[in-house]
C-alpha cells in the first residue's frame, strides 16, 4: 500500500474544522472558476477564428495566384489560365480546386442610388457551396445558360441601398481604355456574409462579362482562387507555388488581401493569451493559499507522523498529493461547467452579437480538444512544481517545535 497516497486521500476532504471546510470549498470554487474561464476562452477564440476564416475563405480562397502588376497604366495585365497553368497548379498535394476570376470596378445604379463596387466574375463551374449557405432569397446564377450571363448576386446590404430585390434589373457602368461600357444586369439572388468588407463592395457575376469588356479570350483572367484541403497549409502552399509558377505570377495567402480581418483575429489571440495567463496566476495563488491552510491545520498530524518515524520526504509527498487531489476535483468541476455552457451556446445561440462589429450574429463555439487537454496539463504541471518548491516548508515542523507551540 502507498502510505502517502492513502493518507493524502483521507486528508483531502476530511477537514476537522468547519471554517477550514468552508475555506477549502471557496478555494476549490475559485480554481474551478479559473479553469472554466480558460476553457471557455479557448472555445470562443477558436470558434471566432474558425467561423470568420471560413467566411473569408469561402468568399475568396485560401491561396491567390495573380500576375505582377505593370507600372504602365495603359498596359492590360492578365493571367492566362490555360491547360498548362492549370496542370501546374493542381498537381501539388493538398490543393482541392482552383478557379479563375476577374475583378473590375463598376458603378452600379439601382432605382435611385448609385454605388461603386467591384464586379467579381466567376466561371460557370465555380464552387457554389459558400454562396448557397449565405443565400437569403432568390437562386444562384447559372452562367451556362448563355454565352455571357447577365445574372448577378447582390448582398443584402447593397440591395437595401440600391432599393432592388430579386428579379429586378440594375445598370452597371464599366470603364475600359477610357471608354464607358454600360451593361444591364438582373439580380437573381441576394446573399449576406456578415462581413461588411465583402457585402458593401462586391457584386458576383459571370467571368465572361468582364472578359468581353476587356476584350480577353476565355482563358484570360485577373487571378486564380486556390482552395486547399487544410487551410492551415496556405502559407506553405503559397510559398511552393511561388517557386514553381512562371516568374510573371505571384502566389500569396488570402491573409494579404484582407489584413484588417486577420490582424483583428491576431489581436483576439493576444487578449485570450493574457486572460489565460491571469487565470493561471489566480489559480496558483489559490492553490498556494490552500496549501498553507492545510499545513496550519495539519501541523499536529505532521508532528505525530514525524514522531512515528516519518521523514520529511514522506510528509512533503502527502501534502503535495493532498493538494493535487483537491486541484483535480476543481479541474473536473471547472471543465464540466465550461463544456456544458459551451454546448448550450453552440446548440441554442443564446448569446447574440452585433454582426456589424463582430462579423457574427452569435458567440461562436468550437471544441479544440488538444488545447483543452493542454490547458489542464499545464495547470497540473505548474501546480506540481509550485507545490514541490513550497513543500520544503514542512521541514521546519518537528515534534519539538509542536510541543513548544
Amino acid at each position: 500500500m502507498n502510505t502517502a497516497r492513502y493518507i493524502a486521500r483521507r486528508w483531502a476532504f476530511s477537514t476537522p474544522l468547519r471554517h477550514t471546510r468552508n475555506i477549502l470549498r471557496m478555494g476549490m470554487g475559485s480554481m474551478g472558476l479559473c479553469v472554466a474561464v480558460m476553457v471557455i476562452s479557448l472555445c470562443v477564440l477558436v470558434g471566432f477564428k474558425t467561423e470568420i476564416s471560413r467566411k473569408v475563405f469561402g468568399f475568396g480562397s485560401h491561396v491567390v495566384v495573380q500576375p505582377y502588376w505593370s507600372e504602365n497604366e495603359n498596359e492590360s495585365v492578365f493571367l492566362s489560365w490555360d491547360s498548362a497553368l492549370q496542370a501546374e497548379v493542381l498537381r501539388h498535394e493538398g490543393i482541392v480546386s482552383a478557379q479563375a476570376y476577374t475583378l473590375k470596378g463598376a458603378l452600379i445604379k439601382g432605382k435611385e442610388e448609385s454605388f461603386g463596387v467591384f464586379f467579381k466574375g466567376l466561371p460557370p463551374n465555380f464552387d457554389t457551396s459558400f454562396f448557397a449557405r449565405k443565400l437569403l432569397r432568390g437562386h444562384l446564377p447559372d452562367f451556362r445558360e448563355q454565352a455571357v450571363s447577365q445574372q448577378v448576386l447582390v448582398s443584402e446590404l447593397l440591395a437595401r441601398k440600391l432599393r432592388v430585390d430579386t428579379g429586378q434589373r440594375l445598370r452597371a457602368f464599366f470603364v475600359h481604355q477610357g471608354e464607358l461600357r454600360p451593361r444591364a444586369l438582373t439580380v437573381c439572388g441576394i446573399y449576406a456574409t456578415g462581413l461588411e468588407t465583402f457585402d458593401a463592395s462586391y457584386v458576383i457575376g459571370d467571368i465572361s462579362l468582364v472578359q468581353q469588356i476587356n476584350a480577353w479570350d476565355s482563358t484570360q483572367a485577373d487571378g486564380v482562387d486556390v482552395s486547399l484541403r487544410n487551410p492551415d497549409d496556405r502559407f506553405r502552399i503559397a510559398q511552393i507555388l511561388n517557386q514553381d509558377l512562371p516568374y510573371e505570377y505571384s502566389s500569396f495567402p488570402c491573409d494579404r488581401l484582407f489584413p484588417a480581418i486577420f490582424d483583428w483575429l491576431a489581436l483576439v489571440d493576444t487578449n485570450v493569451f493574457v486572460l489565460i495567463v491571469i487565470m493561471l496566476i489566480v489559480c496558483m495563488i489559490c492553490l498556494v493559499s490552500l496549501l498553507f491552510i492545510l499545513l496550519i491545520e495539519r501541523r499536529p498530524h505532521v508532528g505525530v507522523l514525524k514522531t512515528l518515524g516519518a521523514d520529511n520526504r514522506l510528509v512533503r509527498h502527502i501534502f503535495i498529493l493532498q493538494t493535487l487531489t483537491i486541484l483535480g476535483r476543481s479541474l473536473l468541476v471547472g471543465n464540466a461547467v465550461a463544456l456544458a455552457l459551451c454546448v448550450l451556446q453552440k446548440v441554442s445561440g443564446v448569446l447574440r452579437l452585433d454582426e456589424s462589429v463582430y462579423f457574427l450574429d452569435r458567440v461562436p463555439i468550437a471544441f479544440p480538444w488538444l488545447s483543452i487537454v493542454g490547458i489542464n496539463l499545464l495547470v497540473m504541471g505548474l501546480a506540481a512544481l509550485l507545490l514541490y518548491a513550497l513543500s520544503f516548508l514542512i521541514n521546519k515542523t518537528s515534534p519539538a517545535s509542536l510541543h513548544r507551540a
